[in-house]
């Protein structure tokens, strides 16, 4: 019985240590707005967040993720904005995702000695640091783990045993409101029917096989029409501007490099950079294409052996797709915790490999060769290599200010970089710093609605009204439907005097975003300055019943809120007499 538990223990402990720097880091990146400023998060209902996007209060991120929602839901109930809680949660998801790899591994390769190695490879791997050590990272550690349970009770599934087909729907469907990518589930179930099934089954029924994913296909069909009722369209984010041929060419140079970073997961970097190639044969172009011709010639010659490899390598590629600028429902984009989900076949790849060339406990017991002594010296070294560069790798994730520093280092070019950079000096209120952070960032990208707005704030911060309206203006004609640039742009005004365009601009906001109380109360503020009083209380009574609607308590609204409550309140008896003291005496 002990002997049972060692290999879980063993793997448990590895993983643990690999990221045990974690729950020390801050929370950085989209995790401050998931976590501090989402009143909708924070003080919500899971209704409501059944039926939002992922932005919450923002204005449609495109993203639909649930489940992920409600983690964060229900951890803030516990651990409120003490990061280390959500740090220690992503790892022990992480820890689960490896034993569901492990569980769904060993009826996958047939093997449980394999499945223990894919285990280790997966809960060490480095190229996993974005995914565990970055809190909004965990939309692809839940899905990971709900895919692979579906997976596994998929494979489970006999006739008459219709309980492992339902459990494998409900892991699908936690899949699907963890993260969209899982929606690759059935066709990587229809691989399975293909190759390893077939072996299995004998000669291949394609009516059984049908009737056996058609329900993986409806609810697939089911969770698209739920977005669509959510989102108002299918793609979570608008294309970018590329044309079909760069966003081609950018596809399979992503490809490639997703590839490189699974065997060579280094340097770090938060935030790739995809440059279109300035033609099809390119450097860049053809080391892809010998990654990609590689992982084909290698599933050719051994599927005169197994089709186990022909599985996995269909696995890595349809998981691999959504990660790429092949899928044409966002901009071009690549990040290294895209290849979360990916990781787990290339994991079982190199377990089923390991248990070929490892010896065996058996061979443990007696004399090993020299060929198995090196192959295991060999996993032993590489294992704990993994764990020290995850263990480095992390590090970029301590706080904003490294990550974004980081950012900045490995991509130079990254527009993301400086305009985080830039946010982070204006808080600090090193307004020169964030200045230039902005133009730099609009140097990388001249029309880019956040910089541009980032600066036009910064300038009128510094007194430079003049240029801070026209930037704004600008800004908000890039994204005419961003509620965020109406909400900056009437800063802007605000801070040049003009309050009737500033709560024109903070009124249209709110307009926008109806769930945006920041807006209704700095509307209700503008007012006030502007002379309008009437409708400045008129205003303040919307955005306090609509925070009561919401369940929202007076102190979620933070300090727009407490500001215009106090210029608003009607003041005291005496404190009016002493007001008005002063006038009197003058007119004297």
């Amino acid at each position: 019985m002990a002997a049972a538990w060692q290999p879980i223990l063993l793997l448990l402990l590895l993983g643990a240590v690999a990221f045990s720097n974690v729950p020390g880091f801050e929370l950085v990146w989209d995790d401050q707005h998931f976590l501090v400023h989402s009143t909708t998060l924070t003080h919500g209902s899971p209704a409501a967040l059944f039926a939002s996007d992922f932005g919450l209060d923002g204005s449609g991120s495109g993203y639909y993720r649930p489940l992920v929602t409600l983690s964060f839901f229900l951890e803030h109930r516990i651990f409120g904005t003490r990061p280390a809680g959500y740090h220690v949660m992503n790892v022990l998801y992480h820890l689960g995702a490896a034993l569901a790899l492990v569980w769904a591994g060993a009826r996958a390769l047939g093997s449980r000695e394999a499945a223990w190695l894919a285990g280790l490879v997966f809960v060490l791997h480095p190229i996993h640091t974005e995914s565990v050590a970055f809190v909004s990272g965990r939309t692809d550690l839940l899905a990971t783990l709900f895919f692979l349970l579906a997976f596994g009770c998929y494979t489970r599934w006999e006739r008459g045993r219709s309980a492992w087909a339902l459990a494998s729907l409900l892991g699908f469907a936690a899949a699907l409101l963890a993260k969209e990518p899982a929606i690759v589930l059935p066709a990587v179930l229809v691989a399975w029917e293909l190759t390893l099934a077939r072996v299995e089954r004998g000669a291949l029924a394609p009516a059984r096989v049908a009737a056996r994913l058609s329900p993986f296909l409806l609810l697939a069909l089911a969770y698209l029409g739920v977005r669509r009722w959510v989102l108002g369209s299918l793609p979570g984010l608008p294309l970018g501007p590329e044309s079909l041929a760069s966003r081609m060419a950018e596809g399979l140079q992503s490809l490639g490099r997703y590839l490189l970073l699974l065997v060579a997961p280094y340097p770090a970097n938060p935030d790739y950079v995809l440059d279109p190639p300035a033609a099809w044969i390119s450097w860049a172009i053809g080391g892809a294409l010998l990654a990609v011709l590689a992982v084909a010639v290698g599933t050719a010659v051994a599927w005169r052996h197994s089709r186990l490899p022909a599985f996995l390598a269909l696995w890595l590629l349809l998981t691999l797709l959504p990660a790429t600028p092949f899928m044409p429902w966002g901009p071009a984009q690549m990040a290294e915790r895209f290849l979360y989900l990916p990781s787990a076949a290339f994991a079982l790849f190199l377990g089923w490999i390991g248990r070929r060339w490892l010896p065996s406990r058996g061979a443990l017991e007696g004399q090993l060769d020299a060929r198995q002594a090196l192959a295991g010296c060999a996993a032993a070294a590489l294992l704990l290599g993994a764990l020290g560069l995850t263990l480095y790798r992390n590090e970029d994730w301590r706080d904003p200010e490294r990550l974004f520093a980081r950012m900045e280092a490995s991509s130079p070019r990254s527009w993301k970089a400086a305009v985080n950079l830039g946010h982070l000096h204006q808080q600090r209120d090193e307004l020169l710093a964030a200045g230039a952070a902005f133009r730099k960032a609009l140097a990388l990208q001249p029309d880019l609605p956040s910089a541009l707005m980032g600066l036009a704030v910064v300038e009128s911060r510094l007194g430079i009204h003049e240029d801070a309206i026209r930037l704004g203006r600008r800004a908000l004609a890039l994204a005419p439907g961003s509620d965020l640039m109406d909400l900056q742009l009437g800063f802007v005004f605000s801070n040049a005097g003009d309050h009737a365009a500033a709560a024109e601009r903070f009124a249209e906001a709110a307009r926008k975003n109806p769930r945006r109380l920041d807006a209704r109360y700095h509307l209700a503020l503008e007012l006030a300055r502007a002379g309008q009083e009437a409708q400045a209380r008129a205003a303040l009574s919307e955005a306090e019943a609509l925070g009561r609607s919401l369940g929202l308590p007076p102190s979620a609204s933070g300090s727009a809120a407490e500001l215009a409550r106090a210029t608003l309140a009607p003041a005291p008896p005496d404190e009016r007499l002493r007001e008005e003291a002063p006038v009197m005496r003058t007119f004297r």
